[in-house]
């Protein structure tokens, strides 16, 4: 893989940003999940926390990229392969903060199995969970294309 280029529909996938950009603020400031150190060193665990967050700042900084003025004018979002991880990593990020905010009624099970009635959801929920499923498909369009 190379280049991987996904081609979006602009106006469906515009509310879905608008709803995650609160989201990608807060992942510049805090972890997606909470992390163990490796040890009790309290300045091993400073650096270590330290580093899982510039870390993810650049996942999520990889993921504003593809969604920038480029796709806003031409519906695609393109992923060099060396930055495929990153994104990879930032999609997960974005679905776990996701599951925090807009779907924490649901079950991790139910939301990878695709279980829930939609029609139940309330407006925050049919969103985050439209989100939800274009990191998802993202994370999985990229994984089919790397080469093993």
């Amino acid at each position: 893989m190379n280049r991987l280029e996904f081609r979006l529909d602009i106006q469906s996938v515009l509310p879905l940003l608008e709803h995650v950009k609160p989201l990608m603020k807060d992942l510049a400031n805090e972890l997606a999940t909470p992390n163990a150190p490796p040890d009790e060193d309290e300045l091993m665990s400073d650096f270590w926390s330290k580093d899982l967050l510039t870390s993810q700042r650049k996942d999520i900084a990889s993921i504003a990229e593809l969604f920038d003025d480029e796709f806003l004018n031409t519906g695609s979002a393109t992923v060099e392969e060396e930055d495929a991880d990153l994104v990879l990593r930032g999609c997960s990020a974005m679905r776990l903060k996701l599951r925090e905010r807009s779907l924490e009624a649901f079950s991790d099970e139910a939301l990878e199995n695709g279980e829930l009635e939609i029609g139940d959801f309330d407006q925050e929920q049919r969103i985050g969970y439209a989100a939800y499923a274009l990191f998802a498909s993202m994370q999985e369009l990229i994984i089919s294309q790397l080469e093993l």
